[in-house]
């Protein structure tokens, strides 16, 4: 399949699953947070695989929820059903379904991308070579900023390395943290952030895929485990820290600010 077919079968699998989680949600009033996740991240990757099988693809799933052969197997679908499943179950913005097709198992081979608002429903889309939309309109990067006037989000739950993040947040004004990777890279893809910072060493390539070939095509940058541009295979088990940002200067900026201290491991 080419590109444009590939973002046709991405985008039905987006809305499908938009579609189950919107009629899942109501079904865990009542559920702990473990179990109500549970259920939304069932439904999403039920309507994920169903789409993909309905539509007779030949893929190689590679899901946060469990990878899956289809039709024979093929070319990569990388897809988090559901990144924010935290904030979807507490009822909190963002959530989003991210989804991409690779034709050679990595990063590099992506040639088309979907990330999806499971509230609002806007869709942002791209293909390779092709530009990057949100809902159909073209989008792009915001205009370069100093790091110290630059909206910001960062990822510092669970391990967040404050010995490298601490001149960052001395040198940066406008901080947030939103909960959603794929959502703070499509924001900063559409000009509505500067950049996104996760150094945790954490980050699922399942969660950032879709996103960084949207940010790509709207004119941004990154760097992943410290390489501007770096490629990544397409696993479940691919894990990085990334830097991401609207221009080159930025993300030079942004990377000075957060280098290891001299001597001490990365």
């Amino acid at each position: 399949m080419d590109s444009t077919e590939w973002l046709g079968v991405l985008r039905e699998a987006a809305e499908n699953i938009y579609a189950a989680v919107s009629e899942a949600r109501p079904r865990g009033a009542g559920l702990e947070t473990r179990d109500f996740k549970h259920l939304l991240d069932e439904a999403a990757q039920r309507a994920l695989v169903e789409t993909l099988q309905r539509r007779g693809v030949s893929t190689q799933l590679i899901s946060e929820e469990g990878n899956v052969v289809i039709c024979g197997g093929g070319p990569v679908v990388i897809a988090d059903p559901v990144d924010g499943t935290t904030n979807l179950s507490r009822g909190l913005h963002p959530a989003v379904a991210c989804l991409s097709a690779s034709e050679n198992c990595n990063q590099s081979g992506t040639v088309a991308a979907v990330v999806k608002d499971l509230y609002t429903g806007e869709t942002y889309a791209a293909e390779w070579g092709r530009g990057a939309t949100l809902d159909g309109h073209p989008i792009k990067v915001a205009a370069p900023r100093q790091p110290r006037a630059a909206l910001i989000t960062i990822d510092i739950s669970k391990t967040p390395k404050l010995d490298r993040m601490t001149p960052l947040l001395n040198t940066c004004r406008y901080i947030r943290m939103l909960g959603s990777s794929a959502t703070e890279l499509s924001l900063v893809a559409s000009g509505n952030l500067d950049a996104h910072i996760d150094i945790r060493g954490t980050l699922r390539a399942t969660d950032v895929a879709a996103a960084l070939t949207i940010l790509s095509e709207a004119g941004g940058t990154y760097a992943v485990n410290g390489v501007i541009g770096g490629d990544f295979p397409l696993t479940k088990e691919t894990v990085m820290e990334l830097i991401a940002a609207s221009n080159t200067s930025l993300l030079g900026e942004l990377l000075s600010l957060t280098k290891p201290p001299t001597g001490a491991p990365v």
